[in-house]
């Protein structure tokens, strides 16, 4: 039935509107998990600091897209002072950012180098050299888009489980476990650092399809 207009609804007793309430659900899985070791993280502190305004301002720089020689080249490992990493990923997580990216790779960037940010659910884990370990057997067919490859979409297979070990700021290695959009993540992220963009994977460039700016969602970079 429908209250009269202007007539309050009737109220219920506090155990009636406490039965009313429904539990919270449990948060869902994370789709990026660490499971051995501890990988250096962009954390709250960091992530406030490197999305500022005057830092992305200041450091954010534009992807480059494919057919740039940088993308399309094996990346090296990297070779630099504590202080020189730090800075190098305070840029791609700013470039990421102003490009509403959800992971990026240093080549992205311009540097070959085998630096990764994997960004999944805010997990935020900064990967050196990684390396897959394992990919599951099963595949599913899945929408697939780049920070590299603006305004196209793709179809494409990929693993629905992987791992990977990579190593921290500090050369300690850890393990890190993902699935469904976490292991595309992943795949899509070490791919780069192999200078290889998801369009190489399709089976046809058929596959792909346009989309405006306005309709683009987060991505892997």
């Amino acid at each position: 039935m429908t209250p009269l207009k202007g007539a309050a609804p009737p109220s219920s007793p506090p155990e009636a509107a406490a039965s009313q309430t429904p539990s919270p659900k449990p948060p869902p899985p994370p789709r990026l998990r660490v499971t051995k070791g501890t990988p250096w993280r962009i954390d709250p502190g960091r992530r406030a600091k490197w999305s500022a305004p005057a830092f992305l301002a200041a450091n954010a720089v534009d992807i480059r897209q494919i057919g740039d020689p940088v993308l399309h080249a094996p990346a090296k490992k990297p070779k630099l002072s504590r202080a020189d990493l730090e800075g190098l990923v305070g840029r791609m997580f700013a470039s990421m950012v102003i490009a509403r990216g959800i992971g990026i790779a240093a080549p992205q960037i311009g540097f070959p180098l085998r630096i990764a940010i994997m960004d999944v659910d805010d997990a935020g884990v900064v990967a050196i050299e990684p390396q897959l370990e394992w990919t599951s057997a099963e595949v599913e067919e899945t929408s697939e888009g780049c920070l590299s490859v603006r305004g196209l979409y793709g179809m494409l297979e990929r693993p629905v489980a992987a791992r990977l070990v990579a190593k921290d700021i500090a050369g300690k290695r850890f393990t890190l476990a993902g699935e469904e959009f976490g292991a595309q993540n992943m795949l899509h992220e070490t791919d780069h650092l192999d200078g290889r963009l998801y369009v190489d994977r399709l089976r046809s460039r058929e596959d792909l399809h346009q989309v405006e700016p306005e309709e683009e969602e987060p991505v892997s970079a």
